[in-house]
C-alpha cells in the first residue's frame, strides 16, 4: 500500500478541522474535526460549493484571475470568520487555505481552528472598556459587563457585588434580577454560610453549588431565588493587583449544572475588568477627594465651598430666602503650631473641625478655607439665626481639649456677613464676613462680629492706602525725619533717631500710626525696613563726610523683620557699603518681639549683637515685658515710653513708675532714654531721678536732614538747656 493511501487517515485525524475542495469549490474532504466546528455531518455537505460553509468569499486586496476559483483568493492569508450553525449557534475560526497540485488536478487544503473563546474574550473586553472611558459610573459599567455576559451566554444570569467600606458584600449590578430579590440578598457577610457568594468572597476561591433547592447551606432568598427560576449559582471572587478579595462575580443557571469551557473564559475576563473598573472608579474617587476636600480634616476645601455655596445661593434666591456666611479664624493659632510643633497644630485644627461639623445641620455647609481658617454657609438663616449659632460655635469650641500632654483651651473669632445684604455672590460674602472676621478680633478676639457698610468703607480705604504705600516704597516717596537725643548732663549730642515720614501726592500727610501696622500687615514691612536701614545709614555717611559730629543713629524695626534669618547679612552688608562700623547704629525694638514666640526671633537678635550692632527696646514700660526676658537679651538700653513724661509733673504713681524704670536700668547696667520731653519741668523732673539722655520737642521736633543740619550749626554747644 502506497503512503498516498494514507493521507484520508491523516487527515482524518489531524487536530484541526480539514476541508478539501476542488477547482470548483466543491467539498471533497471533510474531516471529524469539522464536523464538531461547523456542527454539520460529513454526509450533508459532502460534494456541496464551499459556500455552504463560508460566508460569500472576497478578497479586496486581489482580483479574480479567469479560471480562478472563489477559495483560491484566500491562498496564503490566514482570515477569521464567523460560522453560522445549523443550531442558530455562531462561532469564530482563524481559516488558512493552501493550493494542491496533484498531477493535473488542483484542490485546495482548508484548515480552520476554532477562536471563539479568544475573540469573545476580546470583544468582551473591547465593549466594557469602550464604556469605562466613556462614563465615571462604576454601576453603569457592571450593568454592562452583566448585559454582554447574558448576550454571549444566554444562559447565564450574572451579578456583581463589592465589598464596601462596612465590611459587606453590596449589589453593583443584576440587570435580570428584580429590585426587591437585591434588597433581600444584599449586605451579605464574606464568610456567610448563608450563599456561595460570601464563601467566595471569603476564601477567595470560586464556590459552585450544582443544585441551589437542596443544598443546606444556602439559606438567603432560597425561596425567592428558586421562584425566579434559577437551580444552580457559581460564584467567583473578584481580586485586587495585591491578590485581597473586593467583589464577587456570580453566575445563575437556570438548570442544574457546572460551569463549561465558555463560562470559565468569560468569568476569567470579567473578573479582570470587575478589578479596573473597581480600581478605576476608587481611583477617580481618590482624584476627587484630593481635588475637593481638604487631607487633614476631611472637610470640604475652597472649590467644593464654592460649588456647594453657588447651589444654596441658586435655591436661596428659588425660594425667597436668606443664607449667612461665617469666616472663622483660631485665636493665636500660630503660637501653638511655634511653641508646640506642627504635629500639634495639626491635631488642633482636626479637633476644631470635629466640633464645627457636629455643631452645624446637615443641610449647612462647612469648609476648611485655608490654614487656621474655616467658612461655613448656613441655608435659610437670618441674623437671629446667626447670632445663636455663633455664640454656641464660640462656647463649643472654647471647652478644654488635651493634646499629647498638654491642656489647650481653643478659642476663635467669627465674622458674619448675609446674603443678599452684604452680597449677591460666594467671594463677595466671604470677603465681607473676613473682614468682619478682623473686626472681632480688634475688638478682643473669641468673640463674633457682623460686616456693616462702614467696615466695607473702611476695607477700601485700607486698600487705597495699601497700594499707595506699595507705590511710595517703588517710587521712593517716602523720607526720614531725625530727632536729637541730648545728655542734658554734658549738654552734648547724644545720638539721632531716623523716623520714616509719608507725605502722599493725593492722600496727603499719611501719620506712621496708620501706614506702619498696614506695612506688617500686608507684607510691605521687610521692603520698608531695608529701605529705612539703608537710607538711615546713608544720610549719617554723609553728615560725617561734611564734617558733622553725630555719635550714632537708632532705627526703629518691627517684630515681623526679626522673623526673617537674613536680616543679620543684610545689616552687616549695609553698614559695609557705607562704610560705617556695627556701633555706629541703634537698633529700637519694641516689647512686642520679646513675646513673640517664632524660633527665629531670637537667633536674629543674637545675630545682630553679635555684629556688634546696639540693641534698645523701644516703649518701654507698656508691653509685656519681664525682668527674666530682659535678663536674657542683649539689649544696651531701655527708652521709656512717652506716656510715662507726659504724666510725671501731676501724677505722683507715675514718678513712682518712672524713677522704678530708672533703677531697673541701673540694676541691669543698662542706659535708659526718655522720649516726649516737651516741658523743662519734665526734664528737670527725669534729671532729679537720674536720666541723662533725653529726647522731644523740647529740644527739637523730627527735622528733615537738611533742617536738622541747620540746626546742628546753631546748636553746637547746648548750653541754652542748662
Amino acid at each position: 500500500m502506497s503512503i498516498s493511501q494514507f493521507y484520508p487517515q491523516i487527515l482524518e485525524q489531524a487536530e484541526n478541522a480539514i476541508i478539501v475542495v476542488n477547482k470548483d469549490d466543491d467539498i471533497v474532504f471533510f474531516n471529524s474535526n469539522a464536523e464538531r466546528l461547523w456542527g454539520r455531518s460529513r454526509e450533508t455537505v459532502q460534494g456541496a460549493n464551499i459556500s455552504l460553509l463560508m460566508p460569500p468569499l472576497k478578497n479586496d486586496q486581489q482580483t479574480q484571475s479567469p479560471g480562478q476559483s472563489g477559495i483560491g483568493l484566500l491562498v496564503g492569508h490566514h482570515v477569521e470568520l464567523p460560522i453560522e450553525r445549523p443550531n442558530q449557534t455562531r462561532v469564530w475560526a482563524e481559516i488558512s487555505v493552501s493550493r494542491i497540485e496533484i498531477t493535473t488536478q488542483t484542490l485546495y487544503l482548508i484548515t480552520a481552528r476554532n477562536i471563539t473563546l479568544n475573540k469573545v474574550h476580546k470583544a468582551l473586553r473591547y465593549h466594557v472598556l469602550q464604556i469605562m472611558a466613556k462614563t465615571e459610573s462604576l454601576q453603569e459599567v457592571l450593568n454592562l459587563l452583566c448585559q454582554e455576559i447574558s448576550r454571549i451566554a444566554p444562559e447565564i444570569s450574572v451579578t456583581i457585588a463589592q465589598i464596601s467600606n462596612d465590611g459587606r458584600l453590596h449589589t453593583l449590578a443584576a440587570p435580570d434580577f428584580p429590585t426587591e430579590y437585591i434588597s433581600q440578598t444584599d449586605g451579605i457577610d464574606p464568610g456567610s454560610q448563608s450563599s456561595c457568594l460570601g464563601l467566595a468572597a471569603f476564601h477567595g476561591e470560586p464556590v459552585l453549588v450544582r443544585d441551589i433547592e437542596n443544598d443546606p447551606g444556602w439559606t438567603v432568598a432560597k425561596h425567592e431565588t428558586l421562584e425566579l427560576g434559577y437551580k444552580a449559582c457559581w460564584a467567583v471572587p473578584v481580586k485586587a493587583r495585591d491578590g485581597h478579595v473586593v467583589g464577587v462575580l456570580a453566575f445563575y443557571y437556570r438548570v442544574c449544572r457546572r460551569p463549561n469551557k465558555l463560562h470559565t473564559q468569560l468569568a476569567e475576563v470579567a473578573t479582570s475588568l470587575c478589578t479596573l473598573a473597581m480600581e478605576q472608579a476608587q481611583s477617580r474617587a481618590r482624584i476627587h477627594h484630593l481635588a475637593f476636600f481638604d487631607n487633614l480634616t476631611s472637610l470640604p476645601n475652597r472649590s467644593m465651598l464654592h460649588i456647594q455655596a453657588n447651589q444654596a445661593i441658586a435655591q436661596a434666591i428659588r425660594d425667597n430666602t436668606q443664607l449667612a456666611v461665617l469666616f472663622l479664624d483660631v485665636d493665636r493659632f500660630k503660637q501653638v503650631n511655634d511653641s508646640l510643633g506642627h504635629p500639634a497644630g495639626d491635631a488642633l485644627l482636626r479637633i476644631v473641625a470635629e466640633r464645627l461639623r457636629e455643631a452645624i445641620r446637615e443641610v449647612d455647609i462647612l469648609c476648611r478655607y485655608s490654614g487656621d481658617e474655616f467658612v461655613i454657609v448656613l441655608t435659610q438663616c437670618d441674623s437671629v439665626h446667626a447670632t445663636d449659632l455663633a455664640g454656641r460655635l464660640l462656647a463649643v469650641l472654647s471647652a478644654p481639649c488635651q493634646i499629647g500632654e498638654i491642656p489647650l483651651s481653643p478659642a476663635a473669632s467669627i465674622g458674619i456677613s448675609l446674603f443678599p445684604e452684604n452680597g449677591n455672590d460666594i467671594d463677595t460674602l466671604i470677603h465681607a464676613a473676613d473682614m468682619a472676621m478682623y473686626q472681632a478680633k480688634q475688638k478682643g478676639r473669641g468673640c463674633f462680629s457682623f460686616f456693616s457698610g462702614q467696615l466695607n468703607l473702611l476695607a477700601k480705604e485700607r486698600f487705597t492706602l495699601e497700594s499707595s504705600l506699595r507705590g511710595a516704597l517703588e517710587t521712593n516717596q517716602l523720607r526720614l525725619y531725625y530727632q536729637p537725643q541730648i545728655n542734658i548732663e554734658t549738654h552734648q549730642l547724644h545720638g539721632i533717631e531716623a523716623l520714616v515720614r509719608w507725605n502722599d501726592p493725593q492722600l496727603g500727610y499719611v501719620a506712621p500710626s496708620r501706614f506702619i501696622p498696614l506695612a506688617e500687615k500686608s507684607g510691605l514691612m521687610t521692603y520698608l525696613s531695608q529701605w529705612v536701614l539703608n537710607e538711615a545709614c546713608r544720610q549719617l555717611a554723609q553728615w560725617r563726610q561734611h564734617g558733622f559730629t553725630i555719635p550714632s543713629i537708632s532705627v526703629n524695626l518691627s517684630p515681623t523683620d526679626f522673623h526673617n534669618l537674613k536680616l543679620p547679612q543684610y545689616l552687616e552688608a549695609i553698614l559695609r557699603s557705607h562704610g560705617l562700623l556695627p556701633n555706629d547704629i541703634l537698633i529700637e525694638i519694641t516689647e512686642g518681639v520679646l513675646m513673640d514666640s517664632n524660633p527665629n526671633v531670637i537667633r536674629t537678635i543674637n545675630e545682630i549683637r553679635a555684629l556688634g550692632v546696639r540693641l534698645s527696646i523701644d516703649d518701654f514700660g507698656t508691653g509685656y515685658s519681664s525682668l527674666a526676658y530682659l535678663r536674657n537679651l542683649p539689649v544696651n538700653e531701655l527708652k521709656l515710653d512717652q506716656s510715662f513724661v507726659h504724666d510725671l509733673g501731676r501724677d505722683r504713681s507715675t514718678r513712682a513708675l518712672t524713677n522704678a524704670i530708672m533703677h531697673i536700668g541701673d540694676s541691669m547696667g543698662l542706659l535708659v532714654v526718655a522720649e516726649g520731653v516737651e516741658h523743662s519741668t519734665q526734664r528737670n523732673l527725669l534729671k532729679a531721678q537720674g536720666y541723662q539722655i533725653v529726647q522731644g520737642n523740647l529740644f527739637s521736633p523730627p527735622l528733615p536732614p537738611e533742617e536738622l543740619e541747620n540746626w546742628l550749626n546753631e546748636n553746637l554747644s547746648f548750653t541754652q538747656w542748662q
